[in-house]
């Protein structure tokens, strides 16, 4: 007869932290000592990361932050603001600020996961930046794509990380390579993205430029980040103005962005959703068959009718 064994009871297993009635340890600092004695940049990094970081990278971690925090009228901040002007709270316009952050909008993670994937292959190849940055462009570019160079970068028509729609050259991104270098953070991943600049006049008949995500992501994989976290701290920056926005969008609007009052015309205005705006299928009912209960009142029949009607 086999011998039972008794299971231990569950617990979550974490190497982040823990706490007791007594203490709240983080990454084996007590939080009490953390608190008022390092940035929220340096938490970021010791959560994350699970060390405190050397002056240099703390330093350019709590640039990266100040330099996403706000951008004006983006996708994430409208997001939020029409969530804002339905929900009425907090919670569910900043979470729907946050939800609009992904492979358009702030496409980090697959940015910085294409830097990764081209300065392996760089390492693999014994290839220069300029010759590793020439084969990304030329293989984006191509419309037919080799099978070699999908497995690797997958199927994509643009570059991640790259041009801004109303920008063009995003006025962000120089001073974050400036900054990188400065602080002795840039590695081949920055260097990488500077000489893919080069690389794509050739190909694309003109030089193509990085935004903001594109530099922000090279900085941090130099620093060690992998691609979900720069995504993920691309929407903790971001959040800073994702609640201005949502707060703002509480006290100066009225709900539901469709007042006729306003001194704009608002987004969900019926002038905006009339036919002229509607190019489906023409006004058209119900085969006969499919009638069994016929609309005979029209709406709001009752009223203006008497009380005891």
């Amino acid at each position: 007869m086999a011998e039972s064994r008794e299971k231990e009871p569950f617990h979550w297993q974490s190497a982040i932290s823990y706490k007791t009635r007594e203490r709240i340890v983080v990454r084996g600092y007590d939080v009490n000592e953390l608190t008022g004695n390092i940035s929220f940049a340096e938490m970021l990094h010791l959560v994350w990361k699970g060390e405190l970081p050397p002056p240099n990278v703390a330093k350019m971690v709590d640039a990266l932050l100040v330099c996403f925090a706000e951008h004006a009228m983006s996708p994430s901040s409208a997001s939020a603001r029409m969530v804002m002007s339905g929900a009425g709270y907090i919670m569910p316009a900043l979470a729907g600020g946050v939800l609009s952050i992904g492979y358009t909008h702030v496409d980090a993670h697959e940015a910085a996961a294409t830097w990764i994937a081209a300065v392996e292959l760089m390492k693999e190849k014994g290839w220069t930046l300029e010759e590793t940055a020439d084969f990304l462009a030329q293989g984006i570019r191509r419309k037919e794509k080799d099978d070699a160079f999908v497995r690797r970068f997958g199927d994509r028509k643009v570059i991640p990380g790259w041009h801004h729609p109303q920008h063009i050259r995003d006025l962000r991104s120089p001073r974050i390579i400036e900054l990188a270098e400065h602080l002795g953070v840039a590695g081949d991943h920055v260097r990488f993205v500077l000489a893919l600049e080069n690389a794509t006049e050739k190909h694309w008949g003109r030089k193509l430029y990085m935004n903001v995500s594109g530099a922000i992501s090279s900085t941090l994989v130099d620093m060690g980040f992998n691609p979900d976290e720069c995504l993920a701290f691309c929407a903790i920056a971001r959040s800073v103005s994702i609640t201005a926005h949502c707060i703002e969008e509480k006290n100066r609007e009225k709900g539901w962005r469709a007042s006729s009052g306003s001194k704009i015309t608002q987004p969900l205005d019926l002038a905006l959703q009339k036919p002229d705006y509607y190019d489906g299928p023409a006004d058209r009912g119900l085969p006969e068959e499919k009638i069994i209960e016929p609309l005979t009142r029209a709406p709001y029949h009752y009223l203006g009718q008497p009380k005891n009607e």
